[in-house]
């Protein structure tokens, strides 16, 4: 997996604070879209990511649109070169992943602030840097909201990952017992659109509660509960040490971490998964043995949710189950309904295309996923699974010029999938 990653060691000032930092470099590193037209194509691409342990940043999603794969500078002839002999279409969209990271890391060092108000112009690390309670980014403008908004919003710890970061949630509330909407981010680590996109759309809530008609019905009919940092662990790992770490932080025989959104007891260890521990899509143990997953399950065992919403990037998708079978859910055309409702919703507001459906069709099979056990064991009626902006001219690495574009059409999706249902 790290054949020809350079490692670099600097000491940069976070916040202020001296962060001895041992970086995984993408010197060179590019990223392939390839477009295969024919099975036979697919199976060519497939078996180069597999030999060679390739990074796929996305999956086919049907003959001739594009999949998208980091390749080293060892590598780049040589997977070039096939594709070339075989007459397969490509294109390189990005030409150097680091360079991208350094632009992306240099926005951030000389940072010297500590918001505790929402400040959707940056992307924020959740972890301490000093020794003070509060003292985590992303949580103390969740505790900045909770002060601001006495009766509406509650912050709870849900649980406490395996290097001992608590797992914070936002409840929005104006009292009473009311059906859930549940919404999930950053449980895949490089994503850090998602974590910023979770907390948007709490300032939505807070900020527009009682100056804004359609938010104040939204909450006379539901309560929101928000996790905006499902993987605290790996998430801080892509900020001091590999900014395209996917998994959490458990250490395993030879190597770290488990794709926790394939850890769910729905078909766990079957179809787009894998038992080797050194993959990206390694499942775990066994099903629920990570805490991220199961501080999802045992949050919303007990809620009433209504609709279950997990926030992902990028490929700009809705989906609904299921990923582990062509089958469809019982209620298919009723969440297919709703998708489509917020699709054309979020499409309104920047005009940015998003495909929906279920997760087999419109992006790939894979088993052990969040919404398929919500749908099927937690008796979730509406849950969807978003992968963000963009396309893959950026992929992971989305500037924060796109955070409030990107808040402000997935919100505008989901205010309109809960008006839907």
């Amino acid at each position: 997996r790290y054949e020809g990653k350079k490692m670099k060691l600097t000491v940069v000032m976070l916040l202020g604070v001296a962060a001895l930092t041992s970086a995984i470099e993408y010197q060179r590193y590019k990223v392939v879209s390839v477009r295969p037209r024919t099975h036979e194509e697919v199976m060519i691409v497939e078996g180069l990511v597999n030999r060679w342990e390739l990074d796929q940043w996305s999956s086919l999603k049907a003959l001739g649109t594009p999949m998208d794969i980091m390749v080293s500078p060892r590598l780049t002839q040589r997977f070039l070169g096939v594709l070339r002999r075989r007459h397969i279409p490509f294109t390189i969209k990005i030409n150097d992943v680091q360079a991208l990271i350094n632009t992306e890391s240099a926005q951030y060092k000389t940072s010297q602030s500590m918001p505790h108000k929402f400040d959707h112009a940056d992307y924020h690390r959740t972890d301490e840097v000093s020794n003070e309670s509060d003292a985590f980014l992303i949580y103390s403008i969740l505790k900045g909201a909770e002060t601001d908004f006495p009766d509406l919003v509650t912050i709870y710890t849900a649980a406490t990952t395996y290097e001992g970061r608590d797992i914070r949630v936002a409840k929005v509330s104006t009292g009473g017992s009311k059906p859930v909407i549940w919404i999930d981010c950053g449980i895949h680590a490089r994503e850090w659109i998602a974590h910023a996109t979770c907390q948007y759309i709490l300032d939505q809530l807070t900020s527009g509660s009682n100056s804004d008609s359609e938010v104040s019905a939204l909450l006379d009919s539901y309560d929101f509960h928000i996790m905006p940092v499902v993987n605290p662990d790996g998430y801080e790992y892509t900020w001091t040490s590999d900014r395209l770490w996917r998994k959490n932080r458990v250490p395993n025989t030879i190597c770290h971490g488990v794709d926790c959104n394939r850890n769910f007891d729905s078909d766990f260890g079957g179809i787009g998964t894998s038992d080797n521990p050194c993959s990206d899509l390694y499942h775990g143990k066994s099903a629920f043995s990570e805490k991220e997953s199961q501080v999802v399950r045992d949050s919303i065992k007990d809620l009433g949710v209504k609709m279950f919403v997990t926030i992902h990037s990028y490929s700009q998708l809705w989906m609904t189950p299921y990923g582990y079978t062509n089958d469809k859910p019982a209620n298919y055309d009723e969440q297919y309904r709703v998708a489509g409702e917020a699709v054309v919703a979020l499409e309104a507001v920047h005009g940015t295309r998003y495909q929906y459906g279920n997760i087999a069709d419109v992006i790939y099979m894979a088993a052990g996923g969040s919404i398929d056990w919500a749908y099927d064991s937690a008796g979730v009626e509406y849950a969807f699974g978003l992968e963000l902006r963009d396309t893959g001219s950026y992929g992971f690495l989305l500037p924060k010029e796109q955070i409030i574009p990107t808040g402000e059409e997935t919100w505008a999706g989901i205010k309109a999938a809960v008006q839907a249902i």
